[in-house]
């Protein structure tokens, strides 16, 4: 099975699809950094492994990095190192391109060393716009927000705006007004 691996490896090389991503550890706000492995991908087989894992850092918290064509991603996975190592390196790309979109370790006690995975990036749900309109807030709301501890955001969601006259919305109010002021001045007319 190893033979198998240093041939895909060896035939890797030979195509010119495989990329080499050296990680590295840090301590966070310094700068020197202690290689941690290699990470060989070829995109064309799909085919991932971590070799040249160094067994002899100082168990310690450290930001996980990598430098790939001439960037450094300085920390992919912040991380406390213990050993003997048990961790999982995901390597996150699209299917139909193979571009390297994330990479990530996280603990695992059911592997020995690092262990890579492929993963390949799925599109989630899309979510249904809803249009939103400015509101304007007196001092007031403002006030009445605080005191229920809502936050003092200045949108929400479109409502229907009724588009009625003065008269379609208070036409209630309006014949009660007159309903009164005909019984008013009927009972003051029949007492003169």
């Amino acid at each position: 099975m190893k033979t198998l691996w240093a041939f895909l490896i060896l035939l890797g090389a030979v195509c010119g699809t495989e990329m080499r991503i050296p990680l590295f550890v840090q301590k966070p706000g310094r700068e020197q950094r202690s290689p941690l492995a290699t990470v060989v991908y070829d995109n064309e087989s799909n085919f991932l492994e971590v070799t040249d894992v160094i067994d002899s850092l100082q168990e310690d918290a450290y930001c996980v990095g990598a430098q790939m064509a001439e960037n450094y991603y300085s920390c992919f996975s912040f991380i406390k190192l213990k050993y003997p190592l048990h961790y999982d390196l995901f390597l996150d790309t699209k299917s139909d391109s193979h571009l390297l979109y994330k990479l990530s370790l996280k603990p695992n006690p059911h592997v020995s060393g690092i262990v890579g995975t492929i993963r390949n990036v799925q599109e989630g749900p899309e979510v249904n716009s809803v249009k939103l309109r400015r509101v304007t807030k007196t001092y007031e709301d403002k006030k009445k927000n605080a005191q229920l501890g809502s936050s003092s955001a200045s949108f929400q969601e479109d409502v229907e705006i009724d588009d009625r006259t003065f008269l379609q919305k208070n036409w209630k109010y309006l014949l009660i007004g007159l309903v009164l002021y005909a019984v008013s001045t009927a009972g003051g007319s029949g007492q003169q």
